[in-house]
């Protein structure tokens, strides 16, 4: 693994340009463009993708649905969502794909590589490279790619956490005078555009917060209450509320803390809903 965490191209490739793509959102879908200026490297301030390329180009890609058929008979689950990519032949020469691994995780072995996929079928790219925050790999032509994770590397790392996101949408129910404040444990490199256009959340409204946690896969959680979730690697397309919780509608301020297992807070805000007026009080979760 120490090779692997050296730079691949030393000093030929330049910290990545970010650039924000052009969006089209349809039902439950989102799709990104962007027009390389020339060639270099550019990431995504959506996805977190870097895109290496080689000359002028318009990039289009899109997140797609996993097959698990197709992983599971290589031991492999997936590590990330899967993105269908098109662009002219022979333009992009690398693409790094963002991990939601820790330090820890990334020092054992082979616990990391990219699939591609195309109608012939899957094959296995082994990384270029493995940094603190994405996969490097060459591309051979573009259509589908995913970052997956060795299954039975996994299992003997089941207590090593995992780079988390806790995501809040709230939603108005004024027929009902409450709001609901849907509370999201995800992967950190799961897209924030990906959960708001996802068809059950197009109403309500992002809550923007600091999102940054750790999280343990399997781990049960609760948010200051007695029901527990597990936390599960969800990769999409459709991403539902691990908890959520009750409040009157003219609640304006809440604080939402996250516990694991052993009672021990992994993540705790004060959340500002709407207006001036600050009001503490208990919450309950279902």
């Amino acid at each position: 693994m120490d090779s692997l965490l050296k730079p691949f191209y030393m000093g030929l490739v330049q910290s990545p340009s970010s650039f924000t793509p052009e969006l089209e959102t349809g039902p439950g879908c989102v799709s990104y463009r962007f027009r390389c200026p020339g060639p270099g490297a550019f990431q995504c301030t959506e996805t977190g993708l870097v895109f290496v390329v080689a000359q002028k180009a318009e990039l289009q890609y899109r997140t797609i649905q996993w097959d698990a058929r197709l992983l599971q008979p290589g031991g492999k689950g997936a590590a990330g969502p899967l993105f269908s990519i098109q662009c002219p032949e022979d333009v992009v020469g690398q693409l790094h794909l963002p991990h939601c691994e820790t330090e820890e995780a990334l020092f054992s072995e082979g616990l990391l590589s990219v699939v591609h996929i195309t109608d012939e079928g899957l094959s296995v790219l082994e990384p270029l490279e493995i940094t603190d925050t994405h996969v490097i790999v060459k591309v051979p032509h573009l259509s589908a790619f995913g970052l997956v994770m060795d299954l039975w590397n996994r299992f003997w790392n089941n207590t090593s956490p995992v780079s988390g996101q806790v995501l809040l949408f709230r939603q108005p129910l004024p027929s009902i005078q409450i709001q609901n404040l849907n509370v999201f444990l995800l992967p950190s490199n799961i897209p924030l555009k990906e959960v708001k256009v996802s068809s059950q959340h197009q109403d309500s409204q992002n809550i923007v917060v600091p999102s940054k946690c750790r999280l343990i896969q399997g781990q049960s959680y609760r948010v200051d209450c007695q029901e527990t979730e597990d936390f599960d690697l969800d990769f999409g397309p459709n991403y539902h509320p691990t908890f959520q919780i009750h409040l009157p509608i003219n609640t304006t301020t809440v604080a939402v803390t996250v516990r694991d297992h052993k009672n021990t807070e992994v993540w705790n805000r004060k959340v500002y809903l709407t207006g001036k007026v600050f009001v503490h009080l208990q919450h309950h979760s279902s």
